[in-house]
């Protein structure tokens, strides 16, 4: 179940990661810095997001799979 939410979340942005999206050409470290009334705060929070589903469910396949 996991890794189905994972693999959405995953088409979901697959067009920001083709190249599509301003944000490919902004390092992340200036996402809350003269970039934050842009989006970049809330960017930075969905990218975190983002992260730790997939942390979660990475840790939980290594869980089943014992």
């Amino acid at each position: 179940m996991a890794l189905r939410l994972l693999e959405r979340l995953r088409a979901l942005f697959a067009t920001e990661r083709s190249g599509d999206s301003v944000w490919d050409a902004i390092p992340r470290w200036q996402y809350d810095g003269r970039h934050v009334e842009s989006g970049g705060l809330t960017r930075s929070e969905q990218e975190d997001a983002l992260a730790d589903v997939q942390r979660q469910a990475e840790a939980r396949e290594r869980r089943n799979s014992r």
